[in-house]
């Protein structure tokens, strides 16, 4: 640890990693927008040394490292999209300059993560058994960019034996790594919900279909889906997040339009929760009168863990950091994830700590804000490089 710590010091890592991710944070790129991100690690990767390639899945990049000494093929992965929000936090000098955009999700920090690791393991590839792939990915809020450079061979020409991949989050203090053995993230679907009515007058709503009320039932109903249709011991979300109708306050509404989420654990879970929630919104809606269409858009699978992987980031980060830091989670997230190939994917905690001096952005989405500075990096760095090593 000492070795790789002085190795971070010396070629000034944690420093330009800081440095690399406030820029990414004041220069969001949203999905599928992402070339000046990719600009930028094709530079860093170039100055590296590192051969690379780029537009891959259009916006993403594939860099390669290659051992002097025969051994497995490792991929390391970092998403580079940021999101449609507008940041809140402008006290800091890296605030997003781009209105409405911002990493709300930590890409920043992922993609400087990784681009710190890969000028490690460039500097030491002398010494590496193996060979490790570099996935700078776009895409991943939205169509899944993952399955596209998939689709375009990122895991061969070498062909890949294990990605591995980490996440930062802020619910325990700085400098710790969150494992999960087995289900880690949820598979998820988007919902498009249309309800049809018939409009009239609101002074005489027996005179028509209120696709209103409609809709408002369907809210309700749907949520015994979970309470009522699935086991205590098994998870699964079903939520709406936007909800359109009506044109004026005197008019019964003769079209609603809703959008939402399904979120299970489980294939089996997954495939009953689409049937019973287009069962509840079709047959709630012919009850009182009217129709509804419901559309359901299959998104990314459940993200599994690899045991055998998961056991073997769980030896290098104790070695590396002490038993202490390495804290096993307990239950799975409902958050969603698009490496399903991932052999091993684990989260670095960052949050604010009361005596940190060097500070970097501010993420609005983890519900307070925190920063991440050195005290991110290092760990991270030092635990993609040991783990790639390690295997």
């Amino acid at each position: 640890m000492n070795y790789i710590r002085e190795a971070i010091t010396q070629q000034h890592i944690g420093e330009e990693a800081i440095a690399l991710r406030r820029h990414l944070h004041a220069h969001p790129d949203l999905s599928e927008q992402e070339f000046p991100t990719m600009e930028l690690v094709c530079e860093h990767l170039e100055a590296a040394g590192i051969p690379y390639e780029r537009n891959v899945a259009e916006s993403g990049v594939v860099g390669l490292i290659k051992g002097a000494f025969p051994g497995p093929v490792i991929a390391l992965r970092a998403d580079m999209d940021a999101l449609p929000i507008q940041e809140d936090h402008s006290d800091a000098p890296y605030c997003s300059k781009t209105a409405g955009v911002m990493h709300a999700c930590g890409h920043d920090a992922h993609t400087a993560i990784l681009l710190g690791t890969a000028k490690l393991l460039q500097s030491m590839r002398e010494s590496l058994h193996g060979s490790v792939k570099l996935l700078f990915q776009p895409a991943e809020e939205t169509i899944g960019g993952a399955a596209r450079m998939i689709a375009q061979g990122c895991l061969e020409s070498p062909h890949v034996d294990s990605v591995l991949g980490l996440h930062v989050a802020g619910d325990l203090p700085a400098g710790q790594i969150g494992l999960k053995y087995g289900k880690m993230y949820a598979a998820s679907d988007m919902l498009t919900l249309k309800v049809y009515g018939t409009s009239c007058h609101g002074a005489h709503p027996n005179e028509g279909v209120d696709a209103i009320l409609i809709a408002a039932q369907i809210l309700t109903a749907v949520q015994s889906l979970i309470s009522r249709s699935i086991s205590p011991t098994d998870s699964a979300v079903c939520s709406f997040g936007s909800i359109h109708g009506g044109t004026v306050r005197n008019q019964i509404a003769d079209y609603v339009e809703l959008s939402g989420i399904i979120r299970t654990l489980t294939p089996e879970t997954r495939l009953f929760a689409r049937k019973r929630v287009r069962e509840i919104c079709e047959q709630t809606a012919s009850m009182m009168g009217g129709r509804a269409e419901l559309i359901v858009e299959p998104s990314y699978s459940p993200l599994i863990n690899n045991d055998h992987m998961v056991d073997l980031v769980r030896n290098v980060a104790c070695a590396q950091f002490g038993s202490d830091k390495v804290i096993l989670r307990d239950v799975p997230s409902l958050g969603v994830q698009n490496v399903q190939v991932a052999s091993s994917i684990w989260v670095v905690r960052i949050q604010k700590k009361s005596d940190a001096s060097d500070t970097a952005v501010s993420l609005t989405s983890m519900s307070d804000v925190f920063r991440s500075g050195s005290s991110c990096i290092l760990p991270a760095s030092c635990a993609f490089y040991n783990t790639a090593t390690a295997t």
